[in-house]
């Protein structure tokens, strides 16, 4: 495979850095910013768009609008959201690996998606546990859980608790799509009961049953009963928490919503570079464009 090397030099009349970057090296960037990057916030529209683009020049200004979209305070420079994102990323990794980097992780997404949660309640050895009425009641064994809470997430709702279980105890916890994920005696017989089957008014079937229905189609729900007894608000929840975060300046979000393209114009340039002053220099710059390369209109 032929190499393009591209190269930019930068002149302060003491130093001279060049930067090489190979066309393989190029493409693994846009790659890398496409699915590891920005993969858990970038909307279906703005990959698709991305997708779509050609050139390094066309990327580049996409992804420079992409932060932009996305800054707290559009009146300054500085990019407060890209900043925030990459602060989350950095601590995922830190946090949350198991094996794999921490961004992969499920606690990682949701990090990262939506920011450090309000509270959050730990039992990172899991052991004995009561089961709140809303989970039936009861005393039973777990499998080492966490579980986080947030007030609002915006497209999600309000009072969301997400909890996550590691089963192996391998430090890679998994978002639980059944409060029944982080038991440990659930399939044990005559073991852990909660107080309806204690009292011959459930099965241990009929839950196992009720959960296999859920699984991989629903999440835990929060502190209300029946949201835990209801399918519907559980699959609405999980299917809203893998949406990404919602574009708060729909003015600029018009940019990502038309296809980016324009006519390449061909032309050759000369330059010459004259001291001016310890401090300053003239560039003097000639463009050369082939005139049938242009067409003309009349302008009243």
């Amino acid at each position: 495979m032929k190499r393009k090397a591209i190269f930019t030099c930068f002149y302060d009349f003491s130093t001279c850095v060049t930067w090489c970057l190979s066309q393989e090296e190029e493409t693994d960037y846009f790659k890398k910013w496409l699915n590891e990057d920005v993969i858990y916030i970038i909307a279906a529209e703005e990959r698709a768009v991305f997708e779509k683009l050609t050139t390094d020049v066309e990327k580049e200004y996409f992804i420079e609008q992409f932060w932009q979209r996305r800054d707290s305070d559009p009146r300054t420079d500085y990019l407060e959201f890209k900043e925030e994102h990459n602060r989350r990323i950095a601590y995922a990794n830190e946090n949350f690996k198991s094996g794999r980097d921490g961004w992969r992780m499920d606690r990682g997404r949701i990090y990262i998606t939506f920011g450090p949660p309000d509270s959050i309640e730990r039992h990172p050895t899991g052991g004995p546990y009561t089961r709140p009425l809303e989970e039936g009641g009861g005393t039973t064994t777990t499998y080492p859980f966490e579980v986080w809470y947030y007030r609002y997430i915006e497209g999600a709702g309000q009072d969301i608790y997400i909890e996550f279980v590691d089963p192996h105890s391998s430090g890679e916890y998994r978002i639980a799509l059944r409060e029944t994920e982080k038991d440990a005696l659930f399939t044990t017989p005559g073991a852990g009961m909660t107080e309806g089957e204690m009292s011959g008014l459930v099965t241990r079937g009929g839950r196992l049953r009720s959960s296999d229905m859920m699984r991989g189609s629903g999440m835990v729900g929060d502190s209300v009963m029946n949201r835990y007894n209801n399918p519907f608000l559980q699959v609405e929840q999980y299917v809203n928490l893998q949406r990404p975060p919602l574009i708060k300046f729909d003015d600029l979000k018009r940019l990502v919503e038309a296809n980016v393209f324009y006519d390449q114009l061909p032309f050759t340039y000369d330059y010459d570079v004259f001291r001016y002053t310890d401090q300053t220099a003239l560039v003097p710059l000639t463009v050369d464009i082939d005139t049938r390369t242009l067409n003309y209109k009349e302008l009243s």
